[in-house]
């Protein structure tokens, strides 16, 4: 018997969920892979508590802020220094402007035109701190929004004494600069969504100060005191620190104010974002560690965010119509090793210019490979709306078709899944007794020992039954023989769009145009018993609608929640007990919500939405000004199950052929998950783009922690040093590194080597050391071990093995490279203040 695997989310054997852990995305080692500081060794490790007052010229000196580093050594120049918080976990190196306004900034992004607006980064922190400025810096680089939300140690920013600060060039050599600064109103994590509208507190452009506005578009004139974010067709569909539209600039690859036109306004100038928090090491709260060392940290469950590579899919509309309830993919169900995918398509693909083969409606594709299984051969006459995994194996299909394999079959139909051929051992009959008489089948659940229909029917009737069951668009069958249900019948009074039925068998959920169940009122959204009558389950409150159009798409339970999500551009959660809203989110522009299922803890909403996620927004088209978040969202979002928060470190990037965006959602056997549509393109882990045949796949995140490092021991290191050694980790992907943590704190990283080399203590010293994977898993660490000070000037007695040693704070001829930075020193260039007519330097160094 092939093996089964139910929808998630729709079933007793639904996937289980987790409750997100408390554990950031890896700090400075988070998802979007390791930081430079993972290919680089951290600097010397030192047997003392760090220093009163740390410069950043060193990780074991690492500053709290660029404005301490300052505060401590007045002498400290532009360049790049060694932060770190509770929330940075590990130091990183960051540049550092030490000279406008008496220094202390710390640069999070820079660029011209084609900034994104996603809460990860755009390129690598190396590339932030290394690459400052020029015409090599004009692609933009950004910091991801966690290390952002870490070196403000995770405090409100829209509290930043002195707000966002924004140097831009104002001509198209670079030679003259303004100093901008703004602060949000109500912000409390970083952003870089500032196209979405959050509300402007004040600002100041050189001295001239104004307030009120949105971070989309603010500002004094039209010239050069506004900052305008909004991507435009006229300058190719770009984002960036824009002037107003007086302002012009040069189409010149070289030039520092760009327009895609010469001479069109709205000029994209080069732009470096500041940061100043006024961090100090008396802000900074670390946990001490007990001798036993820290416990393990792993990320809760999450999709990433990069596509996975496909090679067949399907195309083409096979019924002509390219409404948005006709796009080529729109359901997934899986049978043993076969996803099978159904919709509106034409054929099945290989690549964009590759093998087209005539298959419609339907097709399977191998779960490990992709590749197409052609042995499964079914026809249809028209469009598949879902599908559904019987418990022996049996495939379900339902949808719009009055005929399969040529034969006459109404909208559901029983198929072997190998073949494709119709079963006659399991059959329903499906009538629609009205004016119109047309059969649509639009939802499916299976739950205990039936499976539930919701769309657009009257009556169902199984294969040995001589009487159909009155089932006004909603009805469920024995899964075993196909006899529905005369006892039970919701009797809807308008069109069923999509169903999910409870966990613990005790509820029916149904959302779509209808307003009534059995003759009483409920609106667009109900909720019933699945005992005998069908009774509405009493005691729930109203649900809440953004708009006055407002039929309802997808619903689903996960935990104490339910979500909902339709019409206009919304996705609410209510509680389980009394349906009290819990939660909100709108979308804009675009964005009907469309689907929604729960894996792993996350529900993950679809809609034809290409722009923002406004969370706690209620009401639409206009979201007020009472929301808490606007976040980038394409086509895909992701909400935690338990709390309804918004997940933005799940950012995909998508293109799709209409913008209609995903249909369904399904969790295959390996954990990846498939989001059916009109999608055409997605940008991969790795940078890259891959072909997309309608639907689309993500992989899992690596949740699962190295294992433990073992024998932490010590002995004699180079002169002035000690060699800390230990036994390594395994991972079931990959240890990146190890991080030293010296008393309550990392002070040194390896990328490998088991081994690193510390300062001399002049006291007792108390040491762990842990690993961490390319995801930001971190193992629990080693327990401690003390480095006394007689033991570490103890003569050398033999040659120490190869260890990642950090570098000397002052070496003779430092190199820089992309990687890492020599330490401050008094001959580095500064910074030119607001007045400058040259750019800053952009790194420190003889």
């Amino acid at each position: 018997m092939s093996q089964m695997w139910r929808r998630p989310g729709r079933s007793e054997e639904k996937t289980v969920w987790f409750p997100k852990m408390a554990v950031k995305r890896g700090g400075v080692f988070g998802a979007v892979g390791l930081l430079a500081a993972s290919l680089i060794v951290l600097g010397t490790g030192t047997a003392q508590a760090q220093q009163a007052k740390p410069t950043g010229r060193s990780a074991a000196d690492a500053a709290a802020s660029c404005w301490e580093a300052k505060q401590n050594d007045s002498r400290a120049q532009d360049g790049v220094y060694w932060l770190q918080t509770p929330e940075l976990i590990a130091p990183e190196q960051f540049y550092c402007d030490m000279t406008t306004d008496g220094g202390g900034w710390v640069l999070i992004g820079r660029g011209r035109e084609n900034w994104r607006p996603e809460y990860r980064g755009q390129g690598s922190p190396a590339e932030v701190r290394n690459n400052v400025t020029g015409q090599a810096a004009f692609n933009p680089r950004k910091l991801d929004g966690d290390i952002v939300d870490g070196l403000l140690n995770g405090g409100r920013v829209d509290e930043l004494g002195d707000g966002i600060r924004l140097r831009r060039a104002t001509n198209t050599s670079g030679t003259r600069w303004q100093e901008a600064r703004f602060n949000f109103a109500d912000q409390d994590r970083w952003t870089w969504s500032f196209e979405a509208g959050h509300i402007v507190g004040s600002y100041r452009f050189d001295g001239t100060s104004g307030s009120g506005g949105y971070t989309n578009n603010f500002g004094r004139d039209s010239s050069l005191r506004r900052v305008d974010t909004r991507e435009r067709q006229d300058q190719g569909w770009t984002r960036g620190w824009a002037f107003g539209s007086l302002t012009s600039g040069s189409s010149s690859a070289s030039s520092y104010l760009w327009s895609r036109t010469s001479g069109r306004g709205y000029a994209r100038p080069f732009t470096q974002v500041f940061l100043r928090p006024k961090l100090t090491q008396a802000d900074m709260s670390y946990s001490p560690i007990a001798d036993g060392g820290t416990a393990k940290r792993e990320l809760s469950p999450l999709l990433q965010s990069g596509a996975e590579p496909q090679s067949w899919g399907v195309t083409g509309r096979a019924d002509g119509n390219n409404g948005e309830l006709n796009t080529e993919s729109q359901a997934f169900t899986q049978v043993g090793e076969t996803v099978y995918v159904g919709g509106n398509f034409r054929y099945v693909q290989n690549g964009a210019d590759g093998q087209r083969v005539d298959q419609s409606y339907l097709a399977g594709f191998n779960v490990r490979t992709g590749e197409w299984v052609s042995s499964f051969r079914p026809k249809f006459n028209a469009q598949v709306k879902d599908l559904a995994t019987l418990p022996d194996g049996r495939l379900v299909v339902a949808g719009e078709f009055t005929e399969v394999n040529g034969e006459e079959q109404v909208g559901l139909v029983s198929l072997d899944p190998s073949t494709g051929q119709t079963d006659p051992s399991w059959n329903v009959e499906v009538q629609d007794n009205t004016a119109t008489g047309v059969v649509k089948v639009r939802a499916l659940d299976v739950q205990d020992n039936w499976l539930y229909l919701g769309g657009t029917f009257t009556h169902l009737k199984g294969g040995n039954q001589s009487q159909p069951a009155y089932a006004r668009n909603s009805g469920r069958v024995s899964i075993t023989n196909g006899n529905a249900d005369h006892g039970w019948n919701p009797e809807f009074n308008g069109t069923v769009f999509d169903i999910d039925a409870s966990a613990d068998g005790s509820r029916f959920y149904a959302v779509g145009h209808l307003t009534t169940s059995r003759g009483v009122s409920s609106d667009k959204v109900a909720v019933v018993s699945t005992e005998p009558g069908a009774a509405l389950v009493p005691g729930l409150q109203k649900p809440k609608f953004s708009s006055s159009t407002n039929y309802q798409q997808a619903i689903v339970e996960v935990g104490d929640r339910v979500f909902v999500g339709g019409s206009q551009h919304s996705l609410f959660s209510y509680n389980r007990s009394d349906f009290a809203i819990k939660s909100g989110s709108i979308t804009t522009a675009g964005g009907d919500f469309q689907s929604a299922e729960a894996y792993d803890g996350t529900v993950y909403g679809t809609c034809h939405c290409e722009h923002w996620n406004y969370s706690e927004s209620y009401t639409w088209p206009n979201v007020g000004q009472n929301w808490t978040q606007g976040d980038k969202i394409s086509f895909i979002g992701a909400y935690d199950a338990a709390t309804g928060e918004y997940q933005p470190e799940f950012n995909p990037w998508l293109n799709a052929s209409l913008s209609q965006g995903p249909w369904g959602s399904f969790q295959d056997s390996t954990g990846k998950v498939w989001f059916s549509g009109d999608l055409t393109r997605g940008r991969m882990n790795n940078g890259g783009w891959t072909w997309l045949g309608g639907f689309v796949r993500f992989a899992p995140r690596d949740t699962t922690a190295p294992s433990t490092p073992a024998n932490l021991r010590s002995g004699p290191g180079a002169a002035g040093k000690v060699r800390l050694s230990w036994s390594g980790s395994t991972d079931d992907r990959q240890v990146a590194g190890y991080e030293i943590l010296l008393q309550d704190r990392v002070i040194g990283r390896t990328t490998g080597q088991t081994s690193y080399e510390v300062d001399t203590p002049t006291s007792t010293a108390r040491y762990f050391v842990r690993a961490v994977d390319r995801e930001g898993n971190r193992s629990a660490s080693t327990s401690v071990h003390a480095v006394q000070p007689a033991a570490a000037v103890a003569k050398r007695t033999e040659q120490p093995e190869p260890s990642e040693s950090a570098p000397s704070e002052s070496p003779a001829e430092p190199t820089p490279t992309s990687e890492s930075a020599p330490p401050p020193s008094t001959s580095a260039r500064p910074v030119e203040p607001s007045s400058s007519t040259s750019p800053p330097s952009q790194r420190v160094g003889p």
